[in-house]
């Protein structure tokens, strides 16, 4: 059985939602995933533009989903877990 959040829950979750199932946000969790990495590593691996990136980056930190330690950006275990879930969601397309 699903579980149904209250719409006002669903409105504050919609920027999060969107930021994730953007196509460079798959691509920075799995560079982060393999370890730390600066904005130009992530930018040639994810072959991402620098304003999209920078925005993502930006959007990803604000959620809690990376984290910026000096230059370095990271992955939260929430990040981990939105991975799975993002990859479990790839696979089954």
């Amino acid at each position: 059985m699903v579980t149904m959040m209250s719409v006002e829950k669903i409105n504050g979750k919609i920027e999060i939602y969107k930021t994730v199932t953007h196509p460079g946000s798959l691509k920075i969790l799995m560079v982060l995933n393999r370890g730390s990495a600066g904005f130009t590593g992530i930018m040639f691996e994810s072959k991402l533009s620098p304003s999209v990136l920078n925005k993502l980056l930006k959007d990803l930190v604000t959620h809690n989903i990376i984290s910026k330690n000096g230059r370095e950006y990271v992955i939260t275990s929430k990040g981990e877990q939105i991975l799975r879930i993002l990859l479990e969601l790839t696979n089954a397309l």
